[in-house]
């Protein structure tokens, strides 16, 4: 569809008339949740109309006004007709005369809202202070198209004005902007009139402004740097909660002086704060100068929080930074280019955590987690190209996903790589001096990176993009050293038609000959079908293509290869990221009928004596799959695939132990958990026995030491998941309730999914939709339950006879919701639940959700076309292994 066609279908406003800059009045009740508004647009206008159409969703507009700048009078023109569009989210205001083309105009509307509990919006948020006390917060989160749930508005990327933002409020309230206060009037009656800084030109859906009982703790970047000046850096939380916020800032100092020397501008801000909130949708939201965060992606306890949080929080905190240059400063033309913004950021998150903590080696752990995410969904028919054509709003949230997060963000590692760091950077400050506080498109980038190294960037890059899917390669060994490599696109299911097979993607092959043997091959790039490739003499027979998984795509090799990368691996041949992939491809196109799922066991066979936390998260990740799909098997394959795990895992069970040391390494710390949670679910007799120990030491003895907080949720889901019954479901509920950081409250609230009885699991489906479970806390809840083989088909039952509480509860937020029905369906592996499906939403409203269910379904056509080819294919490697009993 070529770009011009696009824009014809966007619904998008007129053209009439744009706003250059507006004067926004708020007066919030926090007792009635609701609010009143006043606003003074200054407007161009382009076309003669009497009529302007401005976006509002559940807005009352009780008056509207114009005044014709150009005639130098104070008359008001009073609008004579208000006429609202509730399907498009519109408002047009009709006026009794025509204003003519070429001048300006002041609009002035007066208008009341709600201070809704949806996540969206102008809303409001609840918790529990320290003395057990509920207090409420008011917060907004405009992304995608809701600021015009707070100010009827131009809201749209494109139509950036400048912002005036006063708020009236009580006077013992914090009350914060985008920018910095300028002046605090006290009014009487307990109120007081805070006026903000003139914002930089910037979209509505960056706009922001929060009122609440807020502490907070502060530091200021060094400054200095191209002509920077130290800037304000502040983490905000409900008061008394403040100090958690210390790892934050001193991540959020780096990150901001560190992308300024990056990419080449200073932060335009005076100040940028950071806030934890408690109710909140996303994990994070960019909003210029003030960035809202969930809890548990900003408040890092040293005591009682546990590393992975802490993992999270640095990156969460780099990528929200990483926005206020790509995506604030610079932003999408329209929604079809979100990937500029999402994909960037998650490119950048990770570029300056690896710079903050190399040890983390933070680049590794993107390979198993964002890549692999990326190219699973990639590899379903109902995917979408990262840049998607975006029409109507209720599509909008469906592209919020791993394809624009985490394929954007790989396609940016393959070009980094290609390109070098030195003239990617280079071309990144380009594409942003150029665009600076204004809007650009994918192609905008291309031909900032073509003219800063000299390729061609647009013509290898446009298919990564605007194509869906990626491609495997098939590598045949013909004549000595030659190698037949064909690409075609990759597809879970295995099946592909000639009209599906249409692109030629460009491939950087990244061939590896091993450490001895250097060769300009490493630079071959496949740009058409089929290339013949010719190896140079070496010491060894070894090769690999795609080294440092840098590439997107995978690696189809004949088994006999396969065998030999598995030597490979245990004779140290294969680096870190190597290893991951190898698995990842091998596992991947065992799904898809390319290879045999028992070749895939046979090469993790060969990983026994793996000691690194990303390989084994990966190891752990494919052979949870398979049990995922196999669930419903008989029970001795389902028990032989658990041996086989614990066979693996045990070994080093013994070797890292239980206790962990301030000396200890992160990425040690990672593994301790996760071999820890490995052998606990494959049924290890020493590993249930020792958690059960540790957590009648935690519960009844109140022995705090006996269950670090990295092991306290693995504990729980071993517990339950091992005879755990009324006693153990009880305490664990209790630790939900009492717990102070999010992350051991989210810890024990997916703990309590792991129930095996009937009853108890029917409490956790209760509880999980319960008033105690923050809305946005419900996909952990489901996430477990889905997890647990014995909760799966009873959580599907539950939201279908809930569907009518959960849909209203939770649709306003599309993209949790989308979420949501993934948590309930996508593990399933029969035709029939596929039937099932189909029939229950055949007469229910999808909007919004649509692309979610159409993957979800896909996915479980793919589970059960793999089981019914695979099954018996694994029961005869169980059985000649002796893992079938």
């Amino acid at each position: 569809m070529s770009k011009l066609a696009s824009q014809d279908k966007r619904q998008m406003l007129p053209t009439n008339v744009r706003p250059t800059h507006y004067t926004l009045t708020l007066t919030p009740d926090m007792v009635n949740f609701t609010f009143i508004g006043s606003e003074t647009v200054n407007i161009n206008i382009s076309e003669n109309t009497k009529i302007i159409t401005l976006h509002v969703n559940e807005i009352e507009i009780n008056s509207a006004k114009i005044i014709n700048l150009d005639l130098k009078t104070s008359k008001s023109c009073e609008a004579t007709n208000i006429n609202y569009d509730t399907q498009k989210e519109t408002v047009t205001l009709t006026f009794p005369q025509e204003f003519s083309s070429g001048t300006t105009a002041s609009l002035h509307i007066e208008y009341n809202g709600i201070l809704n509990d949806k996540m969206v919006g102008f809303y409001r948020s609840s918790y529990e202070d320290k003395n057990g006390n509920t207090k409420c917060m008011i917060t907004t989160q405009f992304a995608a198209t809701d600021a015009r749930r707070a100010f009827p508005s131009w809201d749209e990327p494109a139509i950036k004005a400048t912002f005036d933002i006063t708020l009236i409020v009580p006077s013992d309230m914090t009350t914060l902007s985008n920018m910095n206060v300028v002046s605090e009037t006290q009014l009487g009656d307990g109120k007081k009139k805070v006026k903000f800084n003139r914002t930089p030109l910037m979209s509505t859906y960056l706009v922001a402004f929060i009122v609440g009982d807020l502490g907070y703790i502060e530091a200021y970047t060094p400054g200095g740097r191209i002509d920077c000046e130290p800037i304000s850096i502040r983490v905000y939380a409900p008061r008394g909660n403040e100090q958690y916020g210390e790892f934050a800032l001193s991540v959020a100092i780096q990150a901001l002086e560190y992308f300024t020397e990056v990419f080449g501008i200073p932060f335009p801000l005076p100040k940028c704060d950071m806030i934890a909130i408690p109710d909140f949708g996303f994990g994070a939201m960019e909003n210029w100068g003030l960035i809202t965060y969930r809890t548990a992606n900003v408040l890092f306890d040293p005591i009682d929080s546990n590393v992975e949080t802490k993992k999270n929080i640095a990156y969460t905190v780099s990528h929200e930074i990483a926005h206020q240059w790509f995506g604030n400063l610079v932003t999408m033309e329209w929604w079809d280019h979100l990937w500029l913004n999402e994909g960037f950021a998650t490119w950048a998150g990770n570029f300056a955590v690896d710079k903050f903590f190399p040890d983390w080696d933070i680049w590794t752990q993107f390979v198993t987690e964002g890549f692999q995410s990326a190219l699973q969904l990639d590899s379903l028919r109902s995917s979408h190209p990262i840049e998607v054509p975006v029409n109507d709003t209720s599509e909008i949230s469906q592209v919020f996903d791993a394809i624009s997060y985490y394929k954007g963000a790989s396609v940016i590692r393959m070009l980094n790589s290609f390109l070098g760091e030195k003239v990617f950077l280079s071309g990144i400050r380009r594409y942003l001096k150029l665009h600076a506080f204004g809007n650009a498109t994918t192609d905008d980038l291309w031909q900032a990176l073509s003219t800063e190294s000299g390729n061609d960037v647009v013509q290898f890059m446009t298919g990564w993009t605007k194509m869906v899917g990626y491609p495997v390669l098939t590598v045949q060994e013909s004549a000595p050293e030659t190698l037949i490599i064909k690409q075609c696109r990759f597809l879970s299911s295995g099946v592909i038609s000639p009209d599906e097979d249409t692109t030629i993607w460009w491939v950087p092959l990244g061939v590896d000959l091993g450490p001895d043997n250097q060769s300009d091959i490493k630079s071959s790039v496949l740009t058409k079908k089929e290339i013949t490739l010719k190896l140079p003499p070496r010491n060894s027979d070894f090769y690999q293509l795609n080294a440092r998984k840098t590439g997107v795509f995978r690696v189809n090799y004949t088994p006999e290869r396969l065998f030999k990368l598995g030597q490979a691996v245990r004779s140290g041949l294969l680096e870190v990221n190597d290893r991951i992939g190898a698995i990842a491809d091998a596992a991947a196109l065992a799904t898809s009928g390319y290879g045999k799922t028992s070749n895939f066991l046979s090469f993790i066979k060969e990983f026994e004596g793996e000691d690194k936390y990303v390989v084994w998260r990966e190891i752990n990740s494919r052979l949870i799959n398979i049990l995922n799909v196999w669930f419903e098997q008989p029970t001795p394959i389902y028990h032989g695939l658990q041996t086989f795990n614990r066979e693996l895992s045990s070994r080093l069970v013994s070797k890292l132990g239980w206790e962990y040391s301030e000396s200890d390494d992160h990425l040690t710390t990672l593994l301790r958990t996760l071999i820890i949670s490995i052998a606990g679910g494959a049924n290890d007799p020493d590993t249930v026995k020792e958690a059960y120990r540790r957590f009648n030491l935690f519960t009844k003895q109140n022995d705090e030491s006996a269950l670090h907080p990295n092991i306290r949720g693995v504990v729980f889901k071993i517990v339950l998941s091992h005879d755990g019954g009324d006693e153990e479901f009880e305490a664990i509920l209790r630790i939900y309730r009492e717990s102070k950081t999010a992350d051991q409250k989210l810890e024990a609230l997916s703990g309590l999914g792991f129930a095996q009885r009937d009853d108890l699991i029917q409490r956790a489906l209760q509880f999980a939709i319960s008033e105690e479970v923050k809305n946005q806390d419900v996909i952990s809840a489901f996430a477990s339950l889905q997890s647990n083989p014995k909760s799966r088909r009873q959580l599907w039952n539950f939201v279908k006879d809930n569907w009518d509480l959960i849909h209203e509860r939770y649709i306003n937020f599309l993209a949790l919701f989308g979420n949501v029905i993934k948590r309930c369906i996508d593990l399933f592996s029969s035709e029939d639940d596929i039937v099932d499906i189909e029939k229950f939403f055949s007469n229910r409203d999808c909007k919004g959700f649509e692309r979610s269910l159409q993957q979800s379904i896909e996915k479980i056509r793919v589970n059960a076309t793999w089981l019914k080819r695979d099954s018996k294919d694994v029961e005869e490697w169980l059985s000649a292994n002796g893992f079938l009993k």
